[in-house]
C-alpha cells in the first residue's frame, strides 16, 4: 500500500483507534488543566476522533484528579517528577492515535487546532503551528524579552526546529526515530525536531494551526528558562562531542554577534517590532530603550555562562556515563 493510501486509510472514521492523541505534560500545573480541557471541548474535529493523554510528572497539587473519563478519552499517565520530556515520552507510550499533537497545559487552542492540523500534516512530517502570544494588560520589559526571543515558529522552521507547545507529527515518525532525550530539562523539543529533519522528515509552518501561550514578565522565570535552555543545549551538544556555539570566542563579543544575528534573520535590531505587532504588543520608547543592552548584553553572556556551565556537565557525562 502507498504511504497516501495507508495515510488516507488511517484518517478514515471507520478506524476504531483514535485518530489524535493530544500529548500534555503536566508538573502542579492544576490550575491550567482546566483551561486547555476546556479548549480542547470545542475543537471542531469530532470528539472521538482524539484522545488526551496528561503526562503527568510527579505533580503534587491534586490539579490531575477526577480528569479522567470512563472512555478513556482523557487519561493521566502518572510518573516520578523528572521532566517534561520524560512526561512526554510516557504519554505517548500510552497513546493509541496515529497522530500527536502536542501543547502545553498553558497553551489555549483555537477550535480549529486539531482539524487544521491533521489537515497540514498531509503535507508534511511535521507540522509547527503558529504560536500566538497572550500578553499581560500592562507588559514589562521582561514581556518584550520573552516574546522578542521565543516562538515565533515561521522563523524557527527556516532555522529547523520548532516547540512542543505547538506541534505536530506521526506516531510512525516518533517510533521510528525515537522520542524525546530525557536527560536534560530544556532544548528537548529542538533536539527531537532537528533530529527528525536530518533524517528527512519535512518540517512545515502551518499558520492557521493556533494555540495561544502567556508570556513570561518577570526576571525570574524568563532568566530561569533562559539559563535552563541554554544549559541544555550545551550538554547536548558536549554529549555528541561538539562544541556549542557559546564556547566559541566570536559568541563572547555579544553586540556584534547580536548584531550580525539579527541583520541575518531580518529582525529589528531593538526588540522585533514585526513579531511584537503580530502579538498585539506596542512597546513605548522607554520600554524599548530599556530593553536594548539587555538583548545585546545580558542575554548573550548569560546564555554563553549558562552554555558553559552545560558543556562541562555534558562533557563529564560523556566522558563517565554512570556520573
Amino acid at each position: 500500500m502507498s504511504p497516501n493510501r495507508d495515510y488516507r486509510r488511517r484518517m478514515s472514521r471507520d478506524s476504531p483507534e483514535p485518530l489524535v492523541s493530544v500529548i500534555i505534560p503536566v508538573r502542579n500545573g492544576g490550575s491550567d488543566v482546566a483551561g486547555v480541557l476546556a479548549c480542547l471541548d470545542r475543537q471542531t474535529l469530532q470528539r472521538d476522533r482524539f484522545e488526551i493523554i496528561f503526562g503527568d510528572d510527579g505533580s503534587t497539587d491534586g490539579g490531575l484528579e477526577g480528569i479522567e473519563t470512563s472512555d478513556g478519552s482523557v487519561r493521566v499517565v502518572s510518573g516520578a517528577p523528572r521532566n517534561a520530556y520524560a512526561a512526554r515520552n510516557d504519554a505517548v507510550r500510552s497513546s493509541r492515535g496515529h497522530v500527536l499533537a502536542f501543547c502545553d497545559a498553558d497553551c489555549r487552542p483555537e477550535p480549529e487546532w486539531l482539524e487544521a492540523g491533521v489537515n497540514a500534516l498531509a503535507r508534511g512530517d511535521i507540522v509547527a503551528g503558529r504560536i500566538r502570544f497572550t500578553p499581560p494588560r500592562r507588559t514589562t520589559v521582561w514581556t518584550l524579552l520573552d516574546v522578542d526571543g521565543s516562538k515565533n515558529h515561521e522563523e524557527q522552521v527556516r532555522l529547523h526546529n520548532a516547540e512542543t507547545a505547538n506541534l505536530f507529527l506521526s506516531r510512525e515518525l516518533f517510533d521510528r526515530l525515537g522520542g524525546f532525550d530525557e536527560r536534560q530539562p530544556g532544548y528537548g523539543d529542538f533536539e527531537l525536531v532537528s533530529r527528525y529533519v536530518d533524517a528527512g522528515a519535512r518540517l512545515l509552518y502551518a499558520p492557521d494551526v493556533v494555540v495561544s501561550h502567556p508570556t513570561r514578565n518577570q526576571a525570574r522565570p524568563y532568566l530561569r528558562n533562559m539559563w535552563s535552555m541554554h544549559s541544555s543545549y550545551a550538554a547536548f551538544e558536549a554529549r555528541a562531542g561538539r562544541l556549542p556555539d557559546g564556547l566559541k570566542l566570536r559568541s563572547w563579543v555579544p553586540v556584534v554577534q547580536t548584531f550580525r544575528a539579527r541583520r541575518r534573520l531580518g529582525r529589528s535590531l531593538g526588540p522585533d517590532r514585526q513579531w511584537l505587532g503580530a502579538n498585539d504588543i506596542s512597546p513605548s520608547l522607554r520600554q524599548r530603550v530599556t530593553a536594548a543592552p539587555l538583548i545585546y548584553l545580558l542575554v548573550p553572556y548569560l546564555g554563553c555562562t549558562a552554555q558553559l556551565r552545560g558543556w562541562w556537565l555534558g562533557t563529564r557525562e560523556r566522558r563517565n556515563p554512570a556520573a
